[in-house]
């Protein structure tokens, strides 16, 4: 059976990493908040198998941030999560599932506190900006709502430390689970977390300037070639 092509237009956004994808030739793609998402490379039993041993690139630009701005930037995120987020410090991520009024779930981000008054909402594939406005505007909040450029970069497996080591420096490799920091690149800061989707370990960089993006993917692909980097992607399996 021959599976129907993907016809890609200008409603389906592609990402600063789009061109490497297609280098390394990407088999399929799916669409996740409106972008180009790769599903396999080789097939998804090979990319799996070597996800497991070795380390990957994936493209997760898709994973749109949505940005919370202003003093009650903290109060609409809690209004919106099931999960208490009092506690939550500078630079931690948490698993912060949103729900509606009946308690019916909306989306599954991943919340980042840049600082007291600044939040990004790391989006599965739902959209949650027109919702937070809505919410904001009927409570009377002061908070601005964007989805800011920013596009993020896995990098997944077990070597994926030493991988980023190579990029970031060692001190990428003290980051706990669920925690970022702002790590320089050709002396830009990027915010780097250690999350993704893979239980194999790794990390996400947001990427924040669209030609940067391609330098940063050049620099870890080139760095990985000892370690036999491969692109991959959300496995299905």
């Amino acid at each position: 059976m021959t599976l129907p092509s993907l016809s890609v237009s200008r409603r389906v956004r592609r990402t600063p990493f789009s061109f490497f994808n297609e280098e390394q030739g990407v088999k399929y793609y799916t669409v996740y908040n409106h972008m180009l998402l790769p599903t396999a490379f080789s097939s998804v039993e090979n990319d799996y198998w070597h996800l497991k041993q070795h380390v990957q690139i994936w493209d997760v630009a898709c994973e749109r941030q949505v940005q919370l701005a202003g003093p009650d930037a903290a109060r609409l995120l809690q209004s919106m999560t099931a999960r208490d987020l009092r506690k939550m410090a500078d630079c931690q991520c948490l698993y912060a599932p949103l729900v509606d009024e009946a308690g019916c779930l909306i989306n599954d981000p991943i919340a980042i506190k840049l600082d007291d008054q600044r939040y990004w909402l790391s989006i599965a594939d739902s959209d949650v900006l027109l919702w937070a406005k809505g919410l904001a505007f009927g409570a009377g909040l002061d908070v601005t709502l964007t989805e800011p450029d920013v596009w993020p970069l896995a990098v997944q497996g077990p070597k994926s430390d030493d991988l980023a080591a190579k990029i970031f420096g060692d001190e990428v490799r003290a980051l706990r689970f669920f925690r970022s920091g702002w790590f320089r690149f050709r002396d830009h800061p990027l915010l780097v977390a250690r999350s993704g989707w893979s239980k194999q370990g790794g990390f996400e960089i947001y990427v924040d300037d669209w030609a940067l993006g391609a330098e940063l993917l050049s620099a870890l692909w080139d760095a990985g070639q000892p370690l036999n980097v491969k692109p991959g992607c959300a496995n299905l399996i």
